[in-house]
Parts: C-alpha cells; structure tokens; sequence
C-alpha cells in the first residue's frame, strides 16, 4: 500500500515538473518569464539551455521575447550582455548599449572592452578608455582604439613603443596609414610627402599640413583629393598631412574662438621646406595668422579654400574687427587682390579723382572706362560705383571695414562672394585679378609667426636670427 502511495506521489510531482517546465517554456516564447523562473529552467529542465533559446528566438524574429529573456540573462553570461550592447547600440539606444557593455566587461569580454573605449574615446572620456584598453592590448582591435587614444593625447612615448606591435599585427592597412602619415620615426625629422596630384615646382604657394589626431589626418587628406578639382590646385602645392603631437603644438583657444597655438614647435621642426603651415585641430574657428592657417577638422572644402585666398593675397569681405590695422585709414598702397580702403568722400576735379583712387586699385586695367567709380554729391564726389553697373567690375561698397566709421572698403563686383559667406563660390574674375599680379600681395612665410612670438617673449636675437628665414614675396 506505501509503495502504490509512494510511486502516485512520484507521479504527481513529475506530472507538476512537466506542466511547470511546459508552462514556463511557453512564457520564455510569450516573453513573460520572471527571473525565477529563467532559474528553476536553468537548474532543473536538462532540455532548457537559454543560450540556444535566444538563438532560436533571434532565428524566429521573436525580437522582444529575446530581449525579454536576454535582459534576464545578460548579467550571468558575457555573450548576452554583449549581444544586448550591441543591439541597443545599433538602435541608437546609446545609454543601454554602454549599460551592457559595462556589464559584458565586468564578464571580462574583450570586445565588450574594446567598444565601451572607443564610445568613451568619442565621448572625450579618454581616462576611462585609457582604463578599459590597457588589460587588452594584445588584441589587434584594441590596440588600435589605443592608437587613435595617444594620438589624440599627443603621446608620443606610446605611439613610439608599440610601434613594432601595432606593425606585427593583422592591422597591416591601419599600420601603414599611420606610416603614411608620417606618424612613427623621430617627430622632429619627418619625410615630406606630395599628395597633391598638381604639384610641380612651378606651384605659387606651397604648404604643408599637420593634424592632431588620426580623424584630423583623415579629413586633411580628404580635403586635397576634393581640393585637387578646385582652380586653386595649379597654384598650390600641398603635403600630404603629417601628425604632430597636441601636447607638442599646445594651442590655446577654447571652442569656438578662433584657433591659435603656439609657435615653438615650428622652430623646432627642420625639415619644413614650404613658406606655410596648415594646422587642423579638434576645434575651433579657422583663421589665417600671416604663415600659418588653421582649420577646425569639422571644416569643409569651401572654408579650407577661403582660408587658403588668404595666404594668396585675398581679404575678408565680411566686417573685420573694430581695431584691425587694414581698416583705421585710407590704404597708401595696394594690399589685398579684392579689397581696397579709402576715404569714401573726396572734393576736386572728377577726372583728376578718378585718376587718383584707380591707381590704388589692384584691379583697374578690367574696369572699363565707361564704368563710374564715383557719384556726385552735394559736395564733392563719392568714391562708389552706382548699382546700375551691378553687373560690370567697378568699386562696391564691401563690408570688410564697416566696424570702422572713418574708411570705407571697396571690392570689385556687387555680388556676395566666398570671401564673405563661405558657402558662396570663389568668383572666376578673382582668380582673373590673381593672375594680374600673383606674387604681389601673398602673406609672410610662417617664420614671421615664430619671430614675432619670440620678439613678445623677449628673445630679441633670437627673433633676429629668424626674420633672415622669412619669405615676404
């Protein structure tokens, strides 16, 4: 009698297992199964194996009982946990991406360590990646987040002794980039590489580009392949951009100010053989200062080509500061190829006038003599070529000093060009007027920089000593 009680009872709780397990089978397909129940699957159902069950369920597109059973899982498996980052993270779902992947890594996945640094490395958080790579970087992948890291640092001592590693790994392409890019060797004595497929000895200008990190490298050589079809490319040589270490350059503007670094690392660098220097940088509002411009990496074609008119000789057309020199009085000589600065008022004979001003502009020969440069006033005459003529070359009135009450700028056409908004074109008659007298109004070599910091530092010789390096025409 025991013994029938004993096998009924046996019964009874298998026939409950069985019902349990089918029941919360059937909540793992319907996406309601509770931690508990994931656990009692887990440690009591020899058919139940979750890893296979999301693999099934992500065969079956059953995407929410998968991320229902998976967000379960993922913090006693590695593999969920990664699986789970990555699928926010192709979502877009950008906060629980990095939520897993931090759980992935506390798993100890390698992968997991090596996404979670590169997120943290566009986020700026370069500790925390720094943190994250270091255990890791005996992987390939990871040893190439930790590239783009020290070359954003500037760290040199890095980029230096893992050199040989970077080089033996299947990065051969990453590797070779970073050769391309002048990257490795000594950072003072690099090789000079042309990119630009223009250049030859006879190029007006020639410059050569630097970058602070491997993306401003990347764009930089971007740029001269979209530059190459831009006009300017028969008169500019370019280099191939070459790394130089932030921590070397040491700028010092904040976001948006207008980009400014130091010089010493010019003085220091022997084996620039162009008059100028280009500079791409994080960020920061691109300038030109005499021999050196400086470009934001987020800059595109259009600013780098506006940028580059200034080493050629070509002012803004937008309103310069209050203060700049250009514009606190009327020009004695010819500066720029598009702007000239007069007294907008004159008295005397118009012939006379007329003779007078278009000797200071660098453009006269293409103003026809038929085309008015001055309007009658009630007393005298103004310098201005009225709208009418919109469509001829004359004087028209530019913004370019119209911080300044006491001058006024002239440019050659009436319509807005690239020298005021960048996402206007450069004018065809520009480079018209270019050809007129190339070499006339070009900027300073980049020594000029380097002597005029030294003169404020109060390296007076040694400002001296460099003035002999520079290059005005």
């Amino acid at each position: 009698m025991m013994k029938k009680l004993f096998i009924s009872l046996v019964m009874v709780i298998l026939l409950s297992f069985f019902i349990t397990t089918a029941h919360y089978r059937e909540n793992i397909a319907n996406a309601t199964i509770s931690h508990q129940q994931l656990s009692f699957l887990e440690d009591f159902d020899y058919f139940t194996n979750t890893d296979q069950q999301l693999t099934q369920l992500k065969k079956n597109e059953k995407v929410n009982a998968w991320l229902h059973l998976a967000t379960l899982h993922g913090n006693s498996s590695a593999k969920t946990a990664y699986q789970l980052a990555e699928y926010f993270y192709a979502n877009n779902q950008l906060d629980d991406a990095q939520l897993w992947y931090q759980s992935a890594v506390r798993q100890h996945h390698v992968n997991a360590s090596i996404k979670l640094a590169n997120i943290y490395f566009y986020q700026q958080r370069y500790n925390e990646a720094e943190v994250l790579l270091k255990p890791v970087l005996n992987n390939p992948k990871a040893l190439t987040v930790a590239y783009k890291l020290a070359l954003q640092q500037g760290d040199v001592s890095f980029i230096e002794n893992y050199k040989n590693s970077l080089a033996a790994s299947e990065n051969t392409a990453f590797y070779q980039e970073l050769v391309n890019f002048s990257v490795f060797g000594n950072m003072q004595n690099q090789q000079n590489l042309k990119l630009n497929t223009n250049y030859n000895d006879s190029c007006l200008i020639d410059i050569e580009l630097f970058a602070t990190n491997l993306d401003g490298l990347r764009h930089g050589s971007k740029l001269i392949s979209s530059f190459n079809s831009h006009p300017f490319a028969k008169l500019i040589c370019l280099s191939s951009p070459q790394y130089i270490s932030a921590q070397v350059l040491q700028c010092h503007h904040d976001e948006g100010e207008k980009i400014a670094c130091n010089t010493d690392a010019w003085a220091k660098r022997l084996n620039i053989n162009s008059r100028y220097v280009g500079v791409i940088v994080q960020n920061g509002s691109a300038n030109v200062d005499n021999g050196i411009m400086y470009l934001d990496q987020g800059d595109d074609l259009k600013v780098f080509v506006h940028e580059l008119s200034h080493f050629l000789g070509f002012v803004d057309e937008y309103p310069l500061p209050m203060k700049h020199q250009k514009c606190q009085q009327a020009q004695k000589i010819p500066f720029a190829h598009n702007i000239v600065v007069m007294d907008s008022d004159h008295y005397g004979s118009r012939e006379q006038i007329r003779k007078r001003i278009l000797a200071q502009v660098p453009w006269r020969n293409l103003i026809k003599d038929t085309t008015p440069v001055l309007t009658k006033q009630k007393q005298g005459w103004k310098v201005a070529t009225p709208n009418a003529y919109m469509n001829e070359v004359g004087l028209f009135a530019a913004s370019t000093c119209n911080e300044q009450a006491s001058t006024q700028a002239f440019k050659p056409i009436y319509a807005r060009t690239q020298m005021e908004y960048f996402e206007l074109e450069f004018p065809e008659l520009y480079l018209t007027i270019l050809r007129l007298a190339p070499k006339s109004y070009l900027m300073p070599s980049y020594h000029f920089n380097i002597s005029r910091d030294l003169a404020k530092q109060g390296e007076i010789e040694k400002a001296k000593d460099m003035l002999k390096n520079i290059l005005f025409d």
